[in-house]
């Protein structure tokens, strides 16, 4: 089993599960994506409803100002406002900053008891979902559901590990094992049960709860061209070859079930990746990250 220090340190499952549902770490920016989301589907919707509904959340605002005054977004003129930028920015746009800014919060610190660094985390979130909003798109599902669901989809480990330190455990994951495998013997569930708990904590629509909890078990994806089906496959598509697909050697999992379903090629999963690793450089960029290590 992965190291465990501390004789003392195994945690009661029920125990932490509590623990996990009283944790409010993100301030508003949870909050915030679920209305912004509902209010994006109404045609109607003005700027100023939008803007005022932000503006509640101080880094939000920090963040949509300085992305939309970024090389990403190219603008013509320097926006020093909330109105400007998500004028500039339009309500797609918005939603996806919206993502990054909660991955850039949900990420800022490194998940000590994995091994793994706040900019790995982020970077495999922010990747996942390129990925899966990508897949969406091509198979006639909804890109800003799935490219939440993709930022989301990990959340569970970085809760787990906040968990683990700040009740003052020494719990490590050595690589002896899965990880997975590892958070049942330490803990007693995984990162997808417990990345459900929060998001429900934090009343995201009972489908992209399940998403998350049922990630790791195949077997619950009754329609392969489903956001669920999408994720288990990027989650298999990503393991042996994150954003590296023009490597000759690069597997593709022509048998997995979202690949048969969709019809997806090979080529066209290449060709896939290739934007969604350009489009990653510039996100990583704009967001700051550039004296990390390239995405």
């Amino acid at each position: 089993m992965g190291r465990i220090t501390d004789n003392k340190s195994m945690l009661n499952p029920e125990d932490f599960k509590l623990a996990l549902q009283n944790i409010d770490a993100l301030g508003a920016t949870p909050a915030v994506l679920l209305k912004v989301v509902e209010l994006t589907k109404d045609p109607n919707l003005d700027m100023e409803t939008l803007g005022a509904l932000l503006r509640n959340d101080g880094p939000l605002v920090a963040d949509i100002i300085r992305l939309s005054n970024s090389a990403y977004y190219a603008p013509a003129e320097i926006h020093s406002n909330l109105t400007s930028a998500i004028s500039h920015l339009g309500l797609r746009e918005v939603v996806r900053l919206i993502n990054l800014s909660l991955a850039r919060q949900l990420f800022a610190r490194d998940l000590n008891s994995y091994g793994i660094t706040a900019y790995d985390y982020w970077r495999d979130s922010v990747a996942s979902g390129l990925i899966l909003e990508a897949l969406a798109k091509t198979a006639g599902l909804n890109p800003e559901d799935a490219y939440t669901v993709g930022i989301l989809h990990p959340i569970g480990r970085l809760l787990i590990n906040r968990v683990i330190e700040e009740k003052g455990f020494s719990i490590f994951w050595d690589g002896s094992q899965t990880i997975e495998q590892w958070e049942h013997d330490a803990v007693g569930f995984d990162f997808a049960e417990a990345g459900a708990m929060l998001l429900e904590h934090w009343h995201f629509p009972a489908p992209t709860c399940d998403i998350v909890r049922w990630q790791l078990d195949p077997g619950r994806a009754a329609q392969p061209v489903s956001l669920l089906g999408a994720l288990q496959f990027t989650r298999r598509f990503l393991k042996p070859a994150g954003l590296e697909a023009e490597n000759q050697d690069w597997p593709f999992p022509e048998n997995d079930p979202f690949v048969k379903a969709s019809g997806l090629t090979r080529q066209a999963a290449i060709q896939l990746v290739s934007a969604c690793r350009e489009d990653f450089q510039r996100i990583r960029q704009a967001m700051d990250f550039t004296d990390q290590p390239p995405g």
